[in-house]
């Protein structure tokens, strides 16, 4: 689906995620895996902001479906960054 980048939120949002790979190259050339843990709990406090400023299943059909979108590609680097620092994730919540 098509993702649209409307809100401050939905903006922050992807702005972190597309920061991943230079995480991981930061990371590993610096062998710091800190910088991974620091990247990830920031992600999760601008996936909290914009889940609590941008109605995900509320809205529109498109809208909806870009915000589901970027719901599941966040939950995926969230997973894949755990898993690099050896913590396994749940597979609900």
């Amino acid at each position: 689906p098509a993702v649209f980048i409307d809100e401050p939120a939905e903006r922050a949002l992807a702005l972190a995620l597309v920061g991943f790979a230079a995480t991981i190259d930061d990371t590993l050339g610096s062998q710091s895996p800190h910088r991974l843990c620091t990247y990830l709990f920031d992600l999760a406090q601008t996936f909290t902001a914009f889940y609590e400023q941008c109605p995900v299943l509320r809205a529109d059909g498109p809208v909806r479906d870009s915000r589901l979108a970027i719901c599941d590609l966040t939950a995926r680097v969230l997973s894949t960054g755990l898993d690099l620092l050896g913590i396994a994730t749940p597979e609900r919540m």
